[in-house]
């Protein structure tokens, strides 16, 4: 069963859950349970991961070559047999779950066996990545702290039929699904392939949902676009062109909105903050160093609870921008091109914008939609191809940051990230640019860059637009 899930395409439904007093604290109570056992397991695997790492067959296999062909054999053959001697496996983990499950006789009345293997795989993956050195370091989950539950398959514990998600023997939720919900309606027809129970704060009161993972695809209002497009993407601005249609827009400008707000609560948390603990502060301003007990007042905590309400918003809003941007770009394209940006240098420099408008997933949901539909898209190197620095005329000129004009002397005038956007369409699969291919298209395609220049002066009497458009 977990095979097949893994090699047939899924997408998600979410369903908001009709949920009681009482049936929270049932709700609660099981994530308790499977918060002991997650953590039960994550001691477990770092455990014996610090136990293969203290050997001397570890210490000098970590030290072997990782481009020699012979020596990476020799690695993975030595990692292999360390992971089974000391039963760092995935199944290991499992079992040792059931075991701990078992064992404690509250958790295994109220939790199924497939949820508390789906726990302890999860707690494996993630010794597995602290070991990769792909993170830092594991997180235990503290008390009161929401913990996910889902199952393998939708037989056992947790399960959905009917309107209905069944937990256990004992507890049977509502479904609130909107029967004229052309989308959901479309995702209930197909095959649940395992459930799983979340938890959100609106407002400061919990809210349960139930997401189905279902087989299939999932319902499109549209249909995929036949041109090719490029794609330039900023810190704060989406440059699209197109054969027919260019566009150049602030990226997800609603959150920016949002975060000013948010600015403002998080500079009034802070002075509420010093007020409340002055002694944890120098004469300067600075915070002294060492462990501290914090003073909570009631004004903080309700400014706490409105900060909180506001990052919930925006990670909505922002996921929504997404969604609409990329259904936007997908009516217009079958093929999508653009640079491979490092948007951890981009954090470096643009932290909080990166942070707030998370354009790598975005990037990631376009890419996943365009090849559920047949499309294609491919990320190329940026030191190759150099589009900023760039013209269809041969010739290559650095250019500042503050330069958002590409003015060359063969007579080209472009907004800069429009024209990266234009040269991204003749990048081959060798990551070159055909050159010839631009200049042979540039005249039509210029017109099209000029009317979206056009459209902007028109937006500036009406409001003010960023300087990164340089309009």
């Amino acid at each position: 069963m977990v095979a097949s899930t893994e090699r047939t395409p899924s997408f998600i439904a979410t369903i908001r859950l009709r949920t009681n007093a009482q049936e929270e604290k049932v709700i609660l109570m099981l994530s308790d349970c499977g918060r002991q056992l997650y953590n039960a397991c994550l001691g477990e695997g770092l455990k014996r991961i610090k136990a293969i790492q203290n050997t001397k067959l570890y210490k000098e296999t970590v030290r072997l070559s990782k481009t020699s062909e012979i020596d990476i054999e020799k690695r993975r053959a030595n990692f292999k047999h360390l992971n089974a001697t000391f039963s760092f496996t995935d199944y290991s983990i499992q079992s040792f779950g059931t075991k701990t499950k078992n064992s404690s006789k509250f958790i295994a009345e109220h939790l199924g066996t497939h949820v508390c293997q789906k726990l302890s795989t999860r707690a494996f993956k993630a010794v597995q990545k602290f070991a990769f050195k792909k993170a830092k370091k594991v997180r235990f989950k503290r008390k009161g702290e929401f913990v996910s539950l889902e199952g393998k398959n939708n037989k056992t514990f947790l399960t959905y039929s009917n309107g209905y998600v069944f937990i256990g023997k004992t507890l049977s939720l509502k479904c609130l699904i909107d029967p004229n919900d052309q989308w959901m309606q479309h995702a209930l027809n197909h095959r649940i392939k395992y459930c799983r129970l979340i938890k959100k704060e609106v407002k400061g009161k919990n809210r349960f949902y139930v997401q189905l993972i279902l087989e299939g695809s999932p319902h499109r209002k549209y249909e995929l676009g036949k041109e090719e497009v490029g794609l330039d993407i900023g810190p704060s601005t989406i440059a699209i062109v197109g054969e027919s249609k260019a566009e150049l827009k602030e990226f997800c400008e609603e959150v920016v909105v949002i975060d000013k707000e948010n600015k403002r609560i998080n500079r009034k948390m802070d002075r509420q903050r010093r007020a409340n603990n002055p002694n944890h502060y120098q004469s300067n301003g600075v915070m002294k160093k060492g462990k501290k007990k914090w003073t909570t007042s009631k004004r903080y905590i309700k400014t706490r609870a409105e900060h909180r309400e506001l990052e919930r918003k925006i990670k909505e809003v922002r996921k929504q921008l997404h969604g609409r941007d990329t259904n936007q770009i997908l009516q217009l394209a079958s093929s999508i091109q653009t640079e491979k940006l490092s948007y951890k240098a981009f954090q470096k420099m643009f932290g909080k914008s990166i942070g707030r408008k998370a354009p790598s997933m975005f990037l990631k949901m376009l890419k996943r939609k365009v090849e559920a539909q047949g499309g294609s898209f491919r990320e190329f190197p940026t030191y190759s191809t150099r589009l900023s620095q760039t013209c269809h005329c041969g010739a290559i000129k650095k250019k500042r940051l503050k330069e958002r004009w590409h003015i060359c002397e063969c007579g080209v005038v472009a907004q800069r990230d429009l024209y990266s956007a234009f040269l991204a369409r003749y990048v081959t699969k060798s990551n070159q640019v055909v050159l010839q291919q631009a200049e042979k298209e540039w005249f039509q395609l210029s017109n099209v860059l000029n009317d979206c220049i056009s459209n902007l002066k028109n937006m500036k009497v009406e409001r003010k637009l960023i300087s990164t458009f340089g309009v």
